[in-house]
């Protein structure tokens, strides 16, 4: 799309085209322009996934774009224009091309005419991101790393010069060395990865000036490692903010950004602290930040440029859009909404949360988070004595964080008379390095602890009915709400959205981007594949302690679907209440109106079937199988 101020969002690909790239399985990066001049890789639903051809296209103002790649099997992403040497950068992924077990990556150059190849320019490595271009055009940044790390654990950023001829000379790292001391405690694999790089560096960045800054976890404050804004001094990143706070998220997809230059000595970021994120002046001299009064609690893709930031803006009362913020006057303007604008009768079912901290662990010594929604539907009030069921919310990743932001899914809830629990457990991110590894080994458990330190501390303020305890989750929110399913007896239902039920399928059979992170939350595989079948619901099938409702999309290449289908065999072979329904053409994370707003419908209707409750409205309704009567 285009946007000029003042006017409207106008589409700038013709209608046939997608803008998507499925490079890593998560994409993102999927296009670039400078001086008016558009480049994009096509997603082609015909021929992807037979063909596995992502061309990347060329678009001029006024013309139709033209392919620049050739129709091999290769997925591109995270573009970068050079004008000067007539080039694109870009991380380019080749389906047949296999390294470790996986499909090769390398950094390439891609003519602008389409008059040569793609050019490799950097390879060897597992994983490529962010290639920058400096401003003068002569130097050029970017990511890499190894498995078994993840772009948030142990990357390298890396320079080199960009000769006449447009080859990379004198390549050289600039952060992302090994740890000084290993733990011999720790989980081996990240081991591994700390002696490959103990810095997780992201989102390289060039001045106005060209001096090269990046984001990296090694700036110690109060005890702990946080992602803060550094720059290259003497071949090495010191840090230019000292915040307890983070100034990127985990990079599951490439493209990513959250600061810009405003000018040399100022750059405007986005910034999380306790869970919700803020946008802040950076004073890049002295270090010193500064709050930028805003009503958004979730700023994500940030971009500076022409006086103005903008980015993807959201609130706690506020479904997402993008703004376009005046930084002379402070002004906000709308630029693009994600959905209408809300009815007064649903906005009167929205209300922030409050954020609680609680204690967590067998022993308590543990500490973690969550967001709480209490019940809110000013067209109803509860029986006085009586307690409102309570909705475990449990986030994807691990390593990601409860969205600071309206999803409406939560009021479809709270207004019916649930609370909902959306808890940042150990192993989630924004609250330091230290937090974020805490689920390093010991996942499917200090979650699950979490989860249930969160409902006993609702339940000691009186805000829960200890005994209808929900859960529901996606991917790994998905294993963890399985998980407490099968290992504990908190749940009176749960709901598993694409969720993981057998870790050794995922250990041996997933993405390129996680094909070693299973190993790296659990340990080494195959020699800890019993720990593996420990923590796995489908091996202890016996012990699931209520009903499930399953959903997952037939085409999710990062959870198969044959996950669901085995648990649901064996839930149907031992005679467990279950239901599930799949959504054809739908991966991992559903797209379509149709499988968001069905497969929520269901979840209340299969809660309505187990708490006692038929839900108000013409709402989709699941199969529930082995009730114990007749099926319904």
């Amino acid at each position: 799309m285009r946007w000029s101020p003042g006017g409207a969002a106008t589409d700038v690909l013709p209608r046939w085209f997608d803008a998507r790239t499925t490079v890593n399985s998560y994409g993102g990066g999927a296009m670039a322009s400078r001086g008016g001049v558009l480049v994009f890789t096509q997603y082609s639903a015909d021929a992807f996934p037979k063909t596995r051809d992502q061309r990347v296209h060329r678009q001029d103002p006024g013309a139709l774009p033209v392919p620049i790649t050739p129709p091999v099997a290769a997925s591109y992403a995270d573009l970068e224009i050079d004008p000067a040497q007539g080039v694109v950068y870009a991380v380019m992924e080749e389906t047949n091309v296999v390294t470790n077990g996986q499909p090769t990556q390398s950094l390439i150059a891609l003519d602008l005419a389409a008059k040569a190849p793609p050019r490799i320019l950097a390879q060897g490595s597992d994983f490529y991101a962010a290639p920058r271009l400096s401003p003068d055009g002569r130097k050029l940044a970017w990511i890499t790393w190894n498995y078994p790390s993840m772009p948030w654990e142990g990357t390298e950023l890396w320079v080199a010069d960009i000769d006449p001829s447009g080859a990379l000379r004198n390549p050289h790292k600039v952060a992302g060395a090994p740890a000084a001391h290993v733990d011999p405690m720790l989980n081996p694999v990240l081991q591994r990865l700390m002696r490959f790089s103990d810095e997780a560096v992201v989102q390289p960045l060039w001045s106005p000036a060209g001096r090269l800054h990046a984001v990296s976890d090694r700036v110690e404050v109060n005890g702990d490692r946080w992602a803060n804004i550094c720059r290259a001094e003497d071949g090495r990143l010191a840090p230019v903010t000292r915040e307890a706070a983070e100034f990127a998220g985990p990079a599951w997809q490439l493209g990513g950004s959250s600061y810009g230059f405003v000018s040399e000595t100022e750059v405007v970021a986005a910034m999380s602290r306790n869970g919700t994120w803020t946008l802040v002046r950076v004073n890049t001299e002295t270090g010193e930040t500064q709050l930028v009064d805003t009503p958004f609690s979730s700023i994500e893709h940030l971009h500076i440029g022409n006086g103005a930031a903008v980015f993807v803006g959201a609130s706690f009362t506020a479904p997402a859009a993008i703004y376009r913020m005046d930084l002379a006057t402070g002004e906000t303007e709308l630029v693009r909404a994600t959905r209408p604008a809300l009815d007064e009768d649903v906005q009167a079912c929205i209300r922030a949360p409050r954020s609680i901290t609680f204690r967590s662990g067998p022993d308590g010594a543990g500490q973690s988070h969550a967001f709480h929604y209490a019940p809110l539907n000013p067209h109803f009030e509860a029986p006085e004595e009586e307690k409102p069921p309570v909705i475990v919310v449990i986030h994807g990743g691990p390593t990601g964080a409860a969205k600071p932001a309206l999803d409406l899914t939560i009021p479809f809830f709270t207004s019916r008379g649930f609370a909902v629990l959306d808890v940042n457990y150990r192993g989630s991110t924004g609250f330091g390095r230290s937090f974020r590894r805490a689920i390093y080994g010991g996942w499917g458990k200090v979650d699950v602890e979490d989860c249930l330190g969160a409902v006993a501390a609702l339940v000691r303020d009186g805000k829960a009915d200890p005994h209808r305890v929900l859960s529901r989750g996606g991917s790994s929110g998905g294993y963890t709400t399985l998980a407490l399913a099968t290992f504990t007896d908190l749940l009176s239902a749960a709901a598993s959205y694409y969720g993981i039920s057998n870790l050794e399928m995922i250990a041996r059979v997933t993405d390129k981007l996680e094909a070693h992170y299973a190993e790296l939350l659990l340990g080494p595989y195959p020699s800890a594949s019993k720990l593996f079948r420990e923590r796995s619901p489908l091996f202890h099938a016996e012990r699931i302690d209520c009903p499930i409702i399953l959903f997952q999309g037939t085409e999710d290449p990062v959870v198969p679907p044959k996950q669901a289908r085995v648990l649901i065999d064996e839930m149907k072979a031992r005679g467990l209440p279950h239901a599930y329904e799949f959504y054809e053409a739908e991966s991992h994370g559903f797209r379509r109106t149709s499988s968001i707003v069905g497969s929520v419908e269901e979840e209340l209707s299969f809660y309505g079937m187990i708490l006692g409750f038929t839900p108000d409205g013409p709402l989709k309704a699941p199969q529930l199988r082995n009730r114990g009567d007749a099926d319904t």
